[in-house]
């Protein structure tokens, strides 16, 4: 008797642990169903996704991405001037897993905004003005400020400013500013000449642009270029050290240099009050592998 009480009693020890373990089940079954099956009258947005499976879900999601997608815009430089003239803008996009899970997780009657997050711009303002770099800079001061002789710096310093050198490129003075006339604005000014006598100084047209094409042998000299003609005055000159001098003549000599570096350069002239300045920058923009960096 008392081996069939036992019997009994350990019967109903596990009747009673299997209805615990089936309970468990269907519970854990309901709750994986539950998440997976919105919540009745649910809304994403204008649009009511209550009972949707998760999979229905998902397909509502990712057509309301698509459709809202807002694709980012790249910062532009100017090809001519190295200035950005468009910055960048970020895109946007619904996150979509975290717009699921936060539908799935909404109550009966809560409306759920799509998680929406940035898109960055693979490039911007700060990076393109960041890769133009500045190699090279040289002043000389304006130490003989006559009418014409400004006059004749001026004009060579604008029809330099912003000249640009491809790697390999060979800059040429008298090539980019040109002949020096009256027509095209120049003026008589003093200039060294060599006579037989020795250095003279002699009033001609374009009198004073040495100065320019002293401070920019100086300038491409600092930044290593190569240096391919140059010719000192037969004079001294005050506004450069000795034997750091260079002059032209159109027709008969010439100062060039190479671009012997891996991007293009470009110079940039300032005439001040008292000062000449050449700056030579150089764009490594190139390298972002994006035509959206220059323009």
């Amino acid at each position: 008797m008392l081996q069939q009480m036992e019997n009994i009693r350990q019967g109903l020890v596990v009747f009673r642990v299997f209805a615990v373990f089936l309970a468990a089940i269907v519970l854990c079954g309901c709750d994986m169903l539950e998440g997976n099956r919105v919540r009745d009258d649910v809304w994403l947005g204008n649009t009511n996704v209550g009972g949707y499976k998760r999979r229905e879900l998902e397909s509502a999601v990712r057509a309301l991405a698509d459709s809202t997608y807002v694709e980012p815009e790249d910062a532009v430089l100017d090809d001519k001037k190295w200035v950005v003239i468009r910055a960048e803008k970020y895109g946007r996009q619904v996150n979509i897993e975290k717009t699921i899970e936060a539908v799935l997780n909404a109550q009966k009657g809560e409306r759920v905004e799509p998680v929406v997050e940035p898109v960055e711009p693979l490039v911007t303002a700060d990076l393109l003005m960041a890769n133009i770099v500045e190699v090279a800079r040289y002043s000389t001061p304006l130490l003989d400020k006559s009418p014409n002789r400004i006059n004749n710096i001026s004009l060579a310093a604008e029809k330099i400013d912003y000249a640009q050198l491809e790697p390999g490129e060979e800059f040429s003075f008298n090539r980019v500013v040109g002949k020096r006339t009256v027509a095209g604005g120049f003026e008589e000014a003093p200039i060294i000449i060599e006579t037989p006598e020795g250095a003279k100084t002699e009033n001609e047209v374009g009198g004073g642009i040495c100065q320019v094409v002293t401070t920019l042998y100086n300038a491409a000299r600092q930044g290593g270029f190569e240096i391919t003609e140059r010719h000192p005055h037969s004079g001294y000159v005050a506004y450069a050290p000795k034997g750091q001098d260079a002059t032209v003549y159109y027709g008969e000599i010439d100062f060039r240099f190479k671009n012997n570096r891996s991007y293009p350069v470009m110079m940039r002239v300032v005439m001040e009050e008292n000062s000449v300045t050449v700056k030579i920058l150089e764009n490594r923009n190139y390298n972002l592998g994006t035509e959206s960096g220059n323009k």
